[in-house]
């Protein structure tokens, strides 16, 4: 019998392991304030980022949330951010926090107040709103009581919750009040025009609303539940009764509670479990009272008082993205064009809406070939858009589009009548998050390397630049917000991963470093390349140099593959800020590319992968890689190849058809197509991306063309194969027969597996499996980087 380790044993053993691989060899045993030294994995608890912004309506005021790590103290369970994060007591969990932090600025918008965080000791808190007065915010904040308003079962304003939950706090001093209670917990919420009430988004599973859902039923030979509920006091038989109707609550009732887990629909896939009950989104309205919003003398006489709703849709109708129309006294959101269409079929949405009593529904715009999200209403009627053509879901891009509906006397359905303010002739990008401000739109969007900041109206032939480069690089906004003629900013830049920035007038002003220690690393710093590709396609990279190499030093290179396939990397990207840079400090140098079908280069660049995931992308990156490889620091016996979802499929494809890594290490990817339509929830993109179902005849050669499993006996490369237990959006088999494949065939690979993760491991999951995952990685790479690797077989 094996002998069991206490957990703290492990625990520490480990510690010891990431501390040593904490500080590349160069630095290693070097004191911290001796020089700066490169960006290590343990700087991951340092990490910070700026994730969402909201200026007041009169520029004074500045409210955004902060994400990061830090270890926690067991007995208290508070948030403690250590002085030497990668010294903490091994039975310390590392935990993700978000916190709600304020900045103000000065009367004559000359400077701006040193950052104070407004809620201390929440580890998650999200989508601040400044209230019109600028004397509010209203948040969520996870963690709190729920159950209560939707008539379901719930804590009844106690504890234990999760779910999301709706607060307000005074800006100028105070506590925050939880004004919403619903068991499935509520988000986003807006003030009406008086600042009076919130607009909240809710979800009721399909099985609490009373009647029938208007979709066709699905489950076979038509609805099979009985007549009526069982009674509470009923008792039931261990064993199956013997009438029909009996059997029926027998078994539903063993369904209940998830015993076993009984699906009717087509997507039965979360992102880390099965799917629970079908939710139906609805817009409700909060109204807090008067003491929440700056009358002490109206209370408070209990919880219960801090405020009433009332739902604005109803039913099994759907609601998302809420919005106040002006004047406030309807809704704007988005739905389904028409509610008898199973939820899971919808392919397109339009933009309806509702008075506040959720009476009167009216759709306002619906276009028979488009998809519609983000309404954002503006004076006078009008309402901007994002709208996405419905024939190629992965390659079309979002435009901006506006309608005037004081001139509509019903619905809207004609092209025509849209105002598009931005096109794939003039702006061939995905524009994201538009906003309102001073009578123009702000937006985003994936642009060549960089996440730039613009600004459209309908007066411009074409979008204009607001903040796109600095230093010469791309950068990257990830959020924003404006108002009385402040603008703020969330900045990725190579040199620092995330500061606010604040521009009033024509000043600007950096507001806040959320990583100073930065400042005490050295960084490695893109330089860009283009290589031209059949097709006349142009192919971006970037390379960047290791830190701390010999004049005459030649060092290993890895190629990094981003996923999607429509997602783009560049200086502005910042979930890889971190891990590029260390994997520079330990003396790698880095290229990665954006092959065919990444987004950010216009339709056609997007479209060129279509039925081709494989050869022509791989060709692009490879590309890359040779351009790369032929700078002379470059050791081209040592190449390595990572890359995750997408990515990893690319890794693997490459491996099969290519010999000259060293090493790589394949994460969360997909390996087999036709095993992926059944097991990933992101299954659509099968034939999205292919053009057809896996069991047509004609999709037979394309996908087994496609697979990189098919190359399963070709791949000899050492290999790391990394997947996560939850991991529903590619699949865990995906791993599984990619790893017993190549074990099978007595290959050089090795299996990681991640317990209670899911997808986003490497950018959300705990933080302390997330050094694990880079620890690992870098380890791979360390057996390898002199060259050595297992002989090549002649056969399979």
């Amino acid at each position: 019998m094996k002998t069991n380790h206490s957990r703290a044993a492990v625990l520490a053993a480990w510690c010891a392991v990431l501390l040593l691989l904490a500080a590349p060899p160069s630095v290693a045993g070097q004191a911290a304030d001796v020089a700066p030294r490169p960006v290590g994995i343990d700087d991951l608890m340092r990490l910070k980022s700026v994730a969402e912004i909201d200026v007041s309506r009169d520029g004074r005021t500045i409210v955004y949330t902060v994400r990061g790590a830090s270890y926690r103290t067991p007995a208290a369970g508070r948030p403690t951010i250590a002085t030497s994060p990668a010294s903490p007591p091994a039975d310390t969990p590392a935990v993700n926090e978000t916190h709600l932090w304020m900045v103000r600025v000065d009367g004559g918008g000359t400077g701006l107040s040193t950052p104070r965080r407004l809620v201390a000791g929440d580890d998650a808190v999200a989508s601040p709103a400044i209230s019109p007065d600028g004397k509010h915010v209203a948040f969520v904040r996870a963690g709190r009581g729920g159950g209560g308003w939707d008539g379901l079962p719930g804590d009844e304003h106690g504890g234990g919750s999760r779910s999301g939950q709706v607060w307000v706090m005074p800006l100028d001093g105070g506590e925050p009040v939880q004004v919403s209670w619903f068991t499935h917990g509520a988000g986003s919420p807006r003030w009406s025009p008086d600042g009076r009430r919130l607009l909240v988004t809710a979800g009721i599973p399909v099985g609490a609303i009373e009647g029938t859902g208007p979709w066709p039923e699905a489950r076979p030979g038509g609805a099979a539940k009985p007549a009526g509920p069982a009674e509470a006091e009923e008792a039931w038989p261990a064993a199956p009764p013997n009438t029909t109707e009996a059997l029926r609550r027998w078994i539903d009732r063993r369904a209940e509670a998830a015993d076993p887990r009984v699906f009717t629909r087509l997507d039965f896939q979360d992102e880390r479990a099965l799917a629970g009950d079908l939710m139906r989104w609805r817009a409700a309205v909060l109204t807090p009272a008067a003491w929440v919003l700056g009358n002490p003398s109206a209370g408070p006489a209990s919880d219960d008082a801090a405020a009433s709703m009332q739902w604005a849709t109803r039913g099994f109708d759907e609601a998302r993205e809420p919005a106040w129309l002006a004047g406030g006294t309807r809704v704007v959101f988005v739905t389904a064009p028409d509610p008898r269409i199973d939820p899971d079929r919808v392919d397109r949405r339009v933009l309806a809406s509702s008075d506040l009593e959720g009476e009167d529904r009216r759709i306002l715009v619906d276009l028979a070939e488009w998809t519609l999200q983000s309404p954002r209403p503006a004076e006078g009627g009008r309402i901007a858009f994002l709208a996405r053509r419905i024939d190629q879901p992965s390659d079309r891009q979002w435009r901006i589009g506006m309608v005037d509906l004081g001139d509509a006397a019903s619905t809207i359905r004609a092209e025509s009548a849209v105002q598009w303010l931005t096109d794939e002739q003039g702006f061939d990008h995905s524009a994201r998050d538009p906003r309102w401000s001073a009578g123009r739109i702000l937006f985003t969007a994936a642009v060549r390397g960089g996440f730039p900041l613009l600004s459209v109206s309908p007066g411009l032939l074409e979008p204009s630049p607001v903040v796109d480069r600095r230093d010469g690089f791309p950068v990257g906004v990830h959020a924003f917000g404006g108002g009385g003629g402040t603008l703020a900013w969330a900045e990725t830049h190579p040199a620092n991963p995330s500061v606010l920035r604040v521009r009033v007038g024509d000043r600007e002003i950096l507001a806040h470093d959320v990583n100073p220690w930065v400042a005490d690393r050295v960084v490695s710093m893109p330089r860009q390349g283009v290589v031209a590709r059949p097709r006349g396609l142009e192919v971006a990279y970037w390379v960047m140099e290791p830190i701390g190499r010999g004049p005459r030093e030649r060092s290993p290179l890895v190629l990094q593959i981003h996923g999607g396939p429509s997602a783009m990397w560049g200086p502005g990207e910042a979930t890889m800020w971190h891990e590029f840079q260390v994997l520079c400090g330990w003396g790698y140098g880095v290229v990665y590319a954006n092959p065919r079908g990444s987004g950010g280069y216009g339709h056609g660049f997007q479209r060129a992968n279509f039925q081709d995931w494989s050869q022509g992308p791989a060709g692009d990156v490879l590309a890359a890689l040779d351009e790369a490889s032929a700078l002379d620091w470059v050791d081209r016996d040592a190449l390595m190849l990572t890359g995750g979802s997408y990515g990893g499929y690319l890794v693997a494809w490459i491996l099969g058809n290519d010999e000259r890594f060293a090493a790589a290490v394949a994460q969360r990817g997909v390996y087999h197509l036709a095993t992926f339509y059944g097991e990933g929830n992101a299954w659509r993109l099968l034939e999205w991306e292919m053009g057809g179902k896996p069991w047509e005849a004609r999709m037979e050669a394309i996908l087994r063309r496609e697979s990189p499993f098919t190359h399963v006996a070709s791949m000899r490369t050492p290999l790391l194969i990394m997947h996560a237990d939850r991991d529903l959006r590619t699949g865990v088999s995906q791993s599984e027969m990619l790893y017993r494949a190549l074990r099978d065939l007595d290959r050089p690979v090795e299996y990681v597996r991640y317990p209670e993760e899911g997808h986003e491991l490497s950018r959300s999951g705990d933080p302390s499996r997330r050094m694990d995952r880079l620890a690992r990685i870098i380890e791979f790479f360390e057996r390898f980087r002199d060259g050595s690797r297992p002989a090549a077989r002649s056969g399979p």
